[in-house]
């Protein structure tokens, strides 16, 4: 047997070395160095996170598993004014407003069982003011044991303040849809409703939560139209048709068809892709159905005109000429061209003479004033004396003013000398009035007439001191046919029309009339009329 005897002894020498005290002392120097190096290590590491948690703007914390805080960092003063020292070992709910606690609860059960949870709660400052976080957190195990939460809570006071004035702006947007009287709606590019005012609502008779999403044709459009209108809206969404701003259509409201107008525009997201419509729409049903009634009027009304300007031909053609004959063959008898005739057939000439002159002046006065309704009546402008006019209507009228004892004075502006008008409708305007004065002014009366020129203006005033005019009456005064004094037996002759055709002569020239009346006190009629068409008033 060969025995190698070198590595065993070598080995065996190795073993029964023991160190010797310098060695013993160089190792644990060696131990120290390493174990300074790793403190200052984790010292660093220690600072390094230190001072970036104590830097950190949102707050840090852990709670243990009673809900009391074991750390915070300094963040959680800038939140709720309570420094680190305040707040470590006090229960998280002290700083929870009331009323959030049992939701905040609820939460943190959520978060202990597993499921990812971020809650929003309102805190109360060391102030007492109330403000909101926003909390993410997670639960701490250790050894498979729950033993508290660490979280990260940020400040979202001024997020929520923002949000607060959004919901008051779209409230009030709101409020102002839901004020309008028209409806407001938008669709999307299906049709589909995304919104609908207070208005809109109403019509459909639902409320909003249930209308929205609903395809707007299915809902308003009558069955065989539905179709056609989801086509011809699909291909203004994509951008192969052009959408009217304004069009009217039939929609079917509570099982009614009714007409409705349009304002409508695009809406288009930040890339000019079309997104939807919105449109406001107006109930223009009765509005629609009015214009027919007086498209209908306005044809009868034509037709009655016509009809009427016939008529007028008839009268002027048919009464005037045989009634012109009775006149003239009564003032030849009454002047005794075919022999004499006695007071009692004189007087009965009168009588057919006043009222052939009375019935002769109601025909001319319908057709002078139809032809003035209708524009036929045309102004033939000249220049004339205004005196010469004036001693006219003196000759023709003081002779009627004397038959009742009525004192009738002229008093005219001696500078007024000349007018630009139609001289024949200027005599109807004063003989008109100062007839219309001499019949409602009782015997022993008084009229004045005054006429005056202001700034480029004829001003005419006929003033009595008779009857007078109920307040309430003067606006028909200037109606055709219209007599105040309206009994079986009229007090006063007349047709009721020379006031109306007065209007009309005023009116034609630019003019405006206007009358004062006191009952049994009189009346005062003026009347301003341009003395050159061209200074015509647009007051007027």
């Amino acid at each position: 047997m060969i025995i190698n005897n070198e590595n065993p002894t070598n080995e065996s020498d190795d073993r029964n070395h023991q160190p010797t005290k310098k060695e013993l002392h160089q190792k644990i120097k060696e131990l120290q160095s390493q174990l300074e190096v790793s403190q200052s290590r984790l010292q660093e590491t220690e600072e390094f996170y230190s001072d970036r948690l104590n830097n950190l703007n949102d707050v840090l914390f852990a709670v243990d598993i009673d809900g009391y805080f074991t750390y915070i960092n300094p963040a959680i003063k800038n939140i709720t004014g309570y420094g680190v020292e305040e707040v470590l070992g006090t229960h998280f709910t002290k700083h929870v407003h009331p009323d959030d606690i049992p939701g905040l609860l609820e939460d943190i059960e959520k978060t202990v069982g597993g499921e990812h949870k971020p809650y929003m709660f309102r805190i109360v400052k060391k102030d007492g003011k109330i403000s909101y976080v926003h909390t993410t957190s997670q639960p701490i195990f250790k050894n498979g044991e729950f033993i508290g939460i660490n979280g990260l809570m940020i400040d979202i006071a001024r997020l929520k303040h923002v949000e607060f004035k959004l919901k008051k702006e779209r409230d009030r947007a709101q409020k102002y849809l839901d004020i309008a009287g028209v409806i407001i709606l938008v669709t999307d590019r299906e049709g589909k409703i995304k919104l609908m005012n207070k208005k809109g609502c109403e019509l459909f008779n639902c409320k909003e939560q249930d209308i929205i999403s609903k395809n707007w044709f299915d809902i308003s459009y009558p069955e065989n139209t539905r179709n056609k209108m989801k086509t011809n809206y699909a291909k203004h969404m994509e951008g192969k048709a052009e959408l009217r701003p304004y069009f009217e259509e039939s929609l079917l409201i509570k099982k009614e068809d009714r007409i409705f107008g349009w304002h409508n525009i695009l809406l288009e997201d930040e890339d000019g892709n079309i997104k939807g419509v919105l449109s406001s729409g107006n109930d223009i049903t009765e509005q629609k159905h009015a214009e027919k009634a007086l498209l209908l009027a306005k044809l009868i009304s034509d037709n009655a005109t016509r009809t009427k300007s016939e008529f007028l031909a008839i009268i002027s053609h048919e009464l005037r000429t045989p009634l012109n004959a009775i006149l003239g063959y009564s003032d030849l008898l009454y002047e005794d061209h075919f022999g004499a005739t006695n007071n009692q057939q004189k007087q009965y000439l009168e009588i057919i003479k006043r009222s052939g002159n009375r019935l002769l002046l109601l025909i001319n006065s319908m057709i002078e004033l139809s032809a003035a309704e209708e524009g036929k009546i045309e102004l033939n402008i000249k220049k004339f004396s205004v005196p010469v006019i004036i001693k006219d209507i003196m000759n023709s009228t003081i002779p009627m003013a004397k038959n009742k004892n009525i004192n009738i004075e002229f008093e005219v502006d001696d500078n007024i000398k000349t007018m630009h008008a139609d001289k024949n409708k200027m005599k109807v305007i004063f003989y008109n009035l100062i007839s219309n004065a001499i019949k409602f002014t009782p015997e022993c009366g008084d009229i004045k007439i005054s006429i005056t020129q202001n700034e480029g203006m004829l001003n005419v005033s006929v003033k009595d001191n008779g009857i007078g005019i109920e307040k309430n009456d003067i606006g028909k005064l200037f109606k055709p046919f219209s007599q105040l004094d309206s009994t079986l037996t009229r007090r006063f002759e007349g047709v009721g029309l020379g006031l109306m055709i007065v209007k009309e002569f005023v009116k034609m020239h630019g003019g405006k009339i206007d009358v004062e009346s006191e009952i049994n006190k009189g009346s005062n009629f003026i009347f301003m009329i341009p003395m050159n068409p061209e200074q015509q008033s647009d007051t007027f």
